[in-house]
Order: C-alpha cells, then structure tokens, then sequence
C-alpha cells in the first residue's frame, strides 16, 4: 500500500506515526492481556467453585440416600439446605427416569448441558428430553453412587454469572478509554518527540537550499553532539569552504578582467589605426580582428559588472529617463546585427510612454535592452521579426521583446538567469543575469516565458518616477 503524498514527503509525520502506532500496539496488547487473562480467572475460579460443591453435595446425597426411595424423601431437604444462602441453585435428577427429584428455584424441569452429560451418560429413559442452559449462568453436575455402585442420581449445582459478566464489561470500557486516551498521548507526545528530532533536519534542509541558491553565508544552528549535530557542523563547514571558494573565484575574475581590459583596449586602437592605412585586400581581416576585439571588450565588460554587482560595488546614476529614448538607442546598437541576420526590428513606442518617465540609470537600462535584443536576434530565423514594445500599467512601465524563435526548453526557461548558464545561443552566460541585477537594483522585475502564438518573451517592468 501507497503512502499519501504528505505522508511520504514529511519525516516528522512518518516518525509520530510510527512512534504512535507501536505506543497504541503495545497499550492494546497489554489490554487485551489483562482482559482475557481476568476473564480467564474468573472463569476458572468459579468452574472450581462449582465443581467443589457439586462434589460436596454428590458426596453428601450418597451418604443420606441409601436407595432410590430415601433419595425421593431426602432430595428436597438437600436441594434447600444451605445453596440459597450461599447464592447457588442445586437441583437434583433422577438417574433412571431422568425426572426433576427436587431444586433450590424453579429452573424448569429441563436438565443443563452438564448435568445431561451425565445423564446420556447412564443411559436414561426415552422419556428424558433435551437440555436447557439459562443464559449468564454456570452448571458443575456430578452424579450420586448407590450403595451397590450403581448411580441412582445426578446433582447439579449453578450460580448467576450475571455479576461476572458485568465486572468484565465494565473492565472492556476501562480499557478501550484508556486505550484512547494512550492513543492520544503516544501521538501528542511521538509528534512533539518527532518534531524535536526533525527541526534541526529542516533547518539543515532550508539551509542547504540557500546555500545552492548562493547564500553562503546561511549556518545552522547547533543543538545537540549527536548525528544531526555533526550533520549541521558539516552543512556549516561546507557554507564557510563554499564561502572562501566563491570570494577566491570572484577576486580572481575581477582582477583578471580588469588585467585584460587595458591590452583588449590597445589592440583595439591598434587596430582601429590600421584600418586607416591599411590596403584594401587587409581590410576584411581587420573588420574581424575589429569585432572580435569588440566582443573579448564586451566579455571583460560583463567579467566586471558582474563581479561588481556580485560584490554590491555597482553603483547607479539615477536621473529621469525616457525609456522610448534608451529603446531606439538600444534597437540601434543591435540593428546592424540583426541586418547581417536578417531580421527586422519593429518598435512598437506609444506616444504616451514619454509622459511617463521613470526613475534610473539610462546606459544600464539600455545595457538591459541591448541584451534582451541581442538574444532575440540570436534566436530568431531569417526573415522573422523582434519586435520590443512599450507599455503602462497602473504605476509601472513594462518593456517586453518578442522574438521569433522556437520557443524555451524548460531547462532554458529555469536557468536562463543563473550566472555562467550557456543556452544554446552560446554566450558567457552573464547577459542575463547582469539584467536581473540592473532590474532589480532598479527595484522592478524581469521574466523570460513562451508565447502561446509561438517564440518567447523576454521583458522587464520598472515603476514609475516617484513610485517605490
């Protein structure tokens, strides 16, 4: 049988459940011991009971009956001596006929079961019927020897076991309350025993997923020496050695594109001063060398504000900025890429977009556009179209780039903003999250998503002027 879900994913309730159902096992058992081993006392004390005081009484009936007519004489004043007092009920049977001879109450003339045995036993009349037990009572029959061996009646002695049978159903309610109640308590207490022992897991579990999502600086609190105290001291050197390892890998990236930045900056000059003189037959490898460089520049750029952003040192000069401004310089920039593409660029800029400026740095927003732009041309066939377009919704300005392309994958689409994520553009894999970092230093937000009709949309919302 299938766990449910909830069950299955949560350690807390498997352990309550587990600590509450043998606790519930272990109560039930006991009960159920203490009830038939009292049943079975009770039963065995009054079998004895009975069993002594019908030997008592065939003993006694053997002595004072002779025959079978002082038997008919003596049976009444046996049958009443001391039985009513005593809360017992003896009648005696004839052992020829099978007839009533005398009875402490009138039971009817119908033998018990025991006292039949007896009787079937001897071989009695045809005249003796069937047997008849009273319900909640308790029969012992012995049978009566003559003076030649010969048995000439059958005793039988019973009580009400009415009172017996009570106390046992009383002993039943005690029990299955107090197998509630246990019941109750195990799972209260298993529960809080199972929280106990699983909070430090949790706490290991929520830390360790901050940990991948990058906070290195997430520890857990250490609450005992046991397992899952050497567990969290673990989690916590791991977080420190990860911590160390990241600010290495940052420090070295900074200094090494910062190192690459001055030599990329004067080949480029160098080449640049080439094209000037250069013959023509030159000219077409040192347009090459010349994007080439612009794209090493470019990567060394992205090295540095990444590292910057990584270490809060990215600062912005906020001004009032026309986004429909940043959006046609930012088309320009890509738009001999996406001729060489062939692909056209539509803006789509409403009028009203100028009367709702919002708050922020212009070259990091373009920085933003130019790579939402840059990745749609990658993605999008020739003859297709990016189109980026404008719009105002209550206190926020969205900018969304539609592209023609074959839409996300879901690993895509999941990672496309982790740092150093190549999708199959190729790339750093820095654009994008450099984006989600200028955005959200912007205090807006930015999503990439498929389009129903096809190709997706990569897009950024920022609040108005004014607005937090």
């Amino acid at each position: 049988m299938k766990l449910p879900a909830p069950i299955r994913r949560s350690l807390a309730v498997r352990l309550a459940l587990v600590y509450g159902l043998t606790s519930v096992v272990v109560v039930a058992a006991l009960g159920l011991g203490i009830y038939f081993l009292t049943a079975r006392y009770l039963n065995t004390q009054a079998e004895d009971e009975l069993s002594a005081l019908a030997d008592f009484y065939a003993a006694y009936t053997a002595v004072t009956a002779a025959g079978e007519a002082d038997l008919a004489t003596v049976a009444p004043q046996i049958a009443g001596f001391f039985a009513p007092q005593a809360g017992y009920d003896v009648r005696l049977f004839n052992a020829r006929t099978g007839t009533l001879l005398a009875a402490t109450h009138d039971m009817g003339p119908l033998p018990s079961g025991a006292a039949l045995a007896v009787l079937r036993y001897r071989r009695p009349t045809l005249f003796l019927s069937g047997s008849q037990d009273l319900p909640d009572r308790r029969y012992a029959a012995r049978p009566v020897a003559a003076a030649d061996g010969t048995v000439q009646a059958v005793v039988e002695v019973s009580r009400d076991a009415s009172d017996a049978q009570a106390f046992l159903g009383a002993l039943r309610l005690v029990l299955i309350g107090a197998c509630a109640a246990a019941l109750a308590v195990a799972l209260a207490a298993s529960l809080l025993l199972a929280r106990r022992v699983t909070r430090p897991v949790h706490e290991a579990e929520a830390a360790t997923r901050a940990i991948a999502a990058g906070d290195f600086s997430r520890r857990v609190a250490a609450t005992s020496e046991d397992e899952i105290g050497r567990l969290t001291a673990s989690v916590n050197q791991m977080a420190a050695d990860l911590a160390r390892l990241e600010a290495t890998r940052r420090e070295f990236i900074a200094k090494v594109s910062h190192d690459l930045r001055t030599p990329l900056t004067a080949i480029k000059g160098l080449i640049v001063n080439l094209q000037d003189s250069a013959p023509a037959e030159t000219q077409a490898s040192l347009a090459t060398m010349d994007e080439q460089t612009d794209r090493l520049i470019r990567l060394v750029d992205d090295l540095l504000t990444a590292s910057r952003l990584q270490r809060g040192e990215l600062r912005l000069k906020r001004a009032t900025v026309d986004l429909s401004a940043v959006a046609r310089s930012a088309a320009a920039v890509v738009s001999r890429k996406a001729e060489q593409s062939g692909v056209t660029l539509a803006l789509d800029l409403p009028a009203n977009i100028a009367l709702r400026p919002v708050s922020g740095d212009a070259d990091r927003l373009q920085q933003v556009m130019v790579n939402l732009l840059d990745n749609a041309v990658k993605v999008t066939p020739p003859g297709s179209a990016v189109r980026l377009t404008l719009a105002s919704e209550a206190d926020e300005v969205m900018v969304t780039v539609n592209d023609g392309g074959p839409g996300l994958s879901p690993e895509v689409k999941a990672r496309a903003f982790e740092a150093y994520f190549r999708g199959p553009g190729g790339g750093a894999g820095l654009g994008l999250t450099i984006a989600r970092e200028i955005v959200a230093a912007h205090g807006g937000r930015i999503w990439l998503e498929n389009r129903p009709e096809g190709g997706a949309q990569a897009g950024f919302a920022l609040p108005l002027a004014g607005q937090r």
